[in-house]
């Protein structure tokens, strides 16, 4: 099953088609044929694509807008087989002024469901933009709520779930049918998960019934696993597992591999919690298959993981290192295109605010044009009032224009920093990284790479809350910039850990500032943020002279002595060039940060 058909199986929300009996025998018409096929789209492909078919036929008796329609229905075939590039070009040659609006309107919300698919995340925020515009002139509140869940699912996509969660507010509760009802509260349910907002197991039970009585039964799968979610958060694996265990044979059935690596991720984490090591072992084998075309999903970063903890505890460290790297690298990929996703939803707004600026001047324009006309009948007072127009559009444009230099320095520090400790974001790291390795390069400078975090951070999230943990990030950020070098970049590169790049460093002066960050982080006073708490970071350090100009090789050393810091008793400060003078030292005894 493509991806495009599993966004399609939220966005496409029509009740299933049942044509009367003797519908063929009556010859209908073009344009009954037209609506039967649309109520087929994604209730029977193999019905809908005999009704195309016998349309295809029938295209010389068509009128113009019965043939755009057409086209709409052929695109959607395209895109539900997996042909998005042709089914993209068709859905933009439906944007024409010509076409009627509310064709226009479903081929732009459901070309950004392609768009979305192809990791196009500009062109599929922009599509959806033009779709939010064009919605005040739809009247039809069937197809205003289709808009709405399909932007609440591609923003659920792309990791926005709390822009998810306003879009499915707006929906208009009295027009939605059964499956519509069904995929709205599976996204509440998903959004909420992802927010660490608990459902209660009531609630999910409820949704998953709700989606059996609408024959959506895929995302009642989806639903029967955040059925286990609960009993996992309850801290009850054994029922988790109970649950999973009577659903399992149906969603094998689907082979749709996104539920599948949920349910087995979920499987793994139930028999691990029951100290079942080799059961949930063989759940990850089974994860790690069918997520060959899901590389950067949650639920393999989440089994990378356990996959490691579980061979640690088996003592089979060797097994146990090749697998959390496969975890961080897992990790650093899923952050990558999550903050590719962000940069993306901020340039399309950005975008969008700049071309509402322009239609504002586009129309001041015009304003002043009508003033003109209306002056040739005023000559007396043509002069005084032609300058003050003249006077008024500048102050408008310079208005407007020192409005969009504000927007675009504003959009310009959101994708460049880390919104919680104002350095710079894993994204513009990674830029400046290369910029540095490749200037220090090319004049032969020394340069080194720091790379920690905070000791056992998870357990102050547990056991003080997300918003402790945030403090002491903030604090951690704020007494390590106190030594770092203005030419020095420093950015946050995962959930507590952080990265600091220094280009024209010896390698005993990269030492020392790892040490003097190491020890004024465990003297950091944060009684301000909590009574009792103490912070510890351990630090891994990398040299040119050892791992050369390669920014993934000083990235990839340096984590790999912040690993051997956590190894031989954390809150210290390991090099890369330690480990190759000592090359029996093991790299690896417990994956836990």
């Amino acid at each position: 099953m493509t991806s495009f058909r599993r966004i399609l199986l939220l966005s496409s929300l029509l009740l299933l088609f049942n044509p009367p009996r003797g519908l063929a025998d009556a010859a209908p018409d073009i344009e009954q044929l037209l609506n039967a096929a649309d109520e087929q789209r994604s209730a029977s492909p193999e019905r809908y694509a005999a009704l195309l078919n016998q349309l295809k036929l029938a295209a010389g008796e068509m009128s113009d807008a019965q043939r755009s329609y057409l086209n709409y229905l052929l695109a959607y075939q395209a895109a539900y087989s997996g042909n998005h590039q042709q089914s993209e070009m068709m859905f933009k040659a439906l944007m024409a002024p010509s076409i009627p609006i509310l064709l226009r309107f479903r081929a732009t919300f459901t070309l950004a469901n392609v768009q979305i698919v192809r990791r196009q995340f500009v062109d599929a925020f922009s599509s959806l933009a033009q779709t939010m515009a064009m919605l005040p002139e739809i009247s039809e509140a069937k197809w205003r709520n289709q808009a709405l869940l399909s932007a609440a699912n591609i923003y659920s996509e792309a990791g926005l779930f709390r822009e998810s969660q306003d879009f499915l507010q707006q929906l208009v509760a009295e027009q939605l049918n059964p499956r519509d009802i069904c995929i709205s509260n599976y996204l509440k349910i998903q959004n909420q998960h992802a927010l660490q907002i608990t459902n209660s197991l009531t609630a999910v039970a409820e949704v998953a019934a709700q989606c059996e009585q609408a024959n959506e039964l895929m995302i009642m799968q989806l639903a029967n696993a955040h059925i286990a979610i609960s009993h996992l958060n309850e801290k009850d694996p054994k029922a988790a597992l109970d649950s999973i265990q009577q659903f399992l044979p149906a969603v094998e059935q689907t082979k749709y591999n996104r539920l599948l690596i949920q349910v087995y991720q979920l499987m793994a984490q139930a028999k691990a919690d029951l100290n079942d090591v080799d059961g949930a072992l063989a759940a990850l084998d089974k994860l790690t298959a069918a997520a060959q075309s899901l590389p950067f999903s949650t639920p393999l970063v989440a089994g990378l993981k356990l996959k490691a903890e579980l061979l640690a505890r088996r003592s089979d460290y060797q097994a146990a290192y090749q697998a959390y790297q496969q975890y961080s690298e897992a990790e650093r990929a899923m952050r990558d295109e999550r903050s590719a996703q962000l940069l993306a939803y901020q340039l399309a707004q950005g975008e969008l605010l700049s071309k509402n600026q322009q239609l504002r001047l586009v129309k001041e324009e015009f304003r002043v044009l009508e003033l003109e006309s209306e002056l040739k009948d005023q000559r007396e007072q043509r002069s005084s009032i032609y300058i003050a127009l003249l006077s008024l559009a500048s102050l408008v444009l310079i208005y407007v224009t020192y409005r969009l230099i504000r927007r675009h320095r504003y959009y310009k520090l959101a994708a460049e920093n880390d919104g919680l400790t104002g350095i710079s974001n894993r994204h513009f790291f990674d830029l400046q990284l290369q910029k540095q390795v490749k200037r220090c390069k090319q004049l032969q400078k020394s340069m080194g790479v720091i790379v920690f975090d905070l000791d056992f951070f998870k357990l102050i999230n547990d056991n003080h809350g997300h918003d402790i943990g945030d403090k002491a990030l903030q604090a951690t950020v704020q007494i390590c910039n106190h030594f770092i070098r203005s030419g020095d970049i420093f950015g946050r590169i995962g959930g507590e850990e952080f990265a600091i790049v220094l280009p024209d460093c010896q390698p005993d002066k990269v030492l020392m500032l790892a040490e003097i960050c190491r020890d004024a982080i465990e003297q950091l006073d944060c009684s301000h943020i909590q009574s009792g708490l103490k912070l510890t970071a351990s630090f891994g350090v990398s040299y040119s002279q050892i791992s050369g100009y390669q920014p993934n090789e000083l990235m990839r050393h340096a984590d790999q002595a912040l690993y051997l810091a956590k190894y031989n008793g954390r809150n210290r400060v390991e090099s890369y060039d330690q480990m190759q003078t000592n090359p029996g030292r093991p790299l690896i005894h417990s994956p836990l940060r």
